[in-house]
């Protein structure tokens, strides 16, 4: 009898599980969770990889110091992110990887990125490494004419992919999020994920 209940209660149970809708998000699941590639050096000089992350959690957002105006204001909202997250935020690594290696050098983004929060990351890719990331994270990169024509140091503006990605602690891309994408979006998918 006692086995009899336990098994009617083991199936009840399963019933349940099974029948729990699927958890919902804010962010886009990726239809292929793939595990992207990103290597490079951090501002401060030390070697940063996302295969090397400790079961981090990881978002990453592209973009480049001279840029006027959609990525310091992603660097403002990552900011605001790490205050709504508390102690949390210590198992999410914000990522601003640079797609402009020739003005954005370590020692750039050394200037750049702490002035947001010295806790971010900001990588420099070598070509080969922003190539794989690239193609990892399905880029599209564009490289304006400088101001002063074709082979001049002048200006020149970058329009680049503005989606943060949501990196699981597995690695795995878990959520994508446009540009717009406010932090009553993001943080909440944050904690169910480290829960």
């Amino acid at each position: 009898m006692i086995r009899l209940a336990t098994l009617i209660g083991f199936i009840a149970l399963l019933t349940l599980v099974s029948c729990s809708p699927p958890e919902q998000y804010g962010g886009t699941p990726p239809e292929n969770p793939v595990t992207p590639e990103l290597s490079g050096t951090n501002w401060d000089g030390t070697p940063y990889s996302l295969a090397d992350s400790n079961g981090h959690l990881a978002l990453v957002f592209f973009g480049y110091t001279y840029c006027p105006d959609v990525c310091p204001l992603a660097l403002a909202k990552m900011k605001q992110l790490y205050s709504v997250l508390g102690d949390d935020w210590s198992k999410v690594d914000i990522v601003f990887v640079s797609v402009d290696p020739h003005r954005d050098t370590v020692e750039k983004l050394a200037q750049y990125v702490p002035g947001f929060d010295h806790r971010f990351k900001g990588l420099y890719l070598d070509p080969g490494q922003m190539e794989a990331a690239s193609d990892s994270f399905d880029l599209t990169i564009q490289f304006s004419q400088p101001q002063d024509g074709p082979g001049t140091d002048s200006f020149y503006y970058v329009d680049h992919t503005g989606t943060y990605f949501l990196v699981g602690p597995d690695g795995r891309l878990a959520l994508t999020y446009p540009p717009s994408a406010t932090i009553d979006v993001i943080a909440p998918d944050i904690r169910k994920l480290l829960s």
